[in-house]
């Protein structure tokens, strides 16, 4: 029980320090993305640039049964959101387009309400 309450609150902020970041245009220091990096990966079971190249649907029944499926589904779309500021155009509105549908995701099926996830979907769905 303590390990599963120390993973949420890991998940809570790194995902506050993400929201943050993008809604706030905050920069953040690099020492701390490698950190929250490695914290990310340990916490959804593989390399944050993994999500680069999975579908949306595979990720989410990757967690089918898992006790903190929405937290990590919601850490999976932070980090897609995160790494959207490619210099790669394409790629940057494919990162964005599924952070943003992973987040409407968690928002619709999660028990949980957040108005920094909402404000973020606003954001998302007004800089298109």
């Amino acid at each position: 029980m303590i390990k599963q309450d120390y993973l949420l609150r890991m998940i809570q902020e790194i995902i506050s320090l993400i929201a943050n970041a993008i809604l706030n245009k905050k920069k953040i220091r690099q020492q701390e993305w490698v950190e929250y990096d490695c914290l990310t990966g340990q916490i959804l079971g593989f390399p944050a640039e993994q999500l680069i190249g999975m579908d949306m649907q595979e990720l989410i029944e990757q967690y089918e049964g898992d006790p903190d499926r929405m937290g990590k589904i919601e850490l999976a779309a932070m980090t897609l959101l995160k790494m959207s500021d490619a210099d790669h155009l394409l790629q940057k509105s494919k990162l964005r387009q599924e952070g943003m549908e992973l987040l409407k995701y968690v928002q619709k099926a999660g028990n949980t309400f957040s108005i920094q996830r909402v404000a973020l979907i606003h954001l998302l769905e007004m800089n298109g």
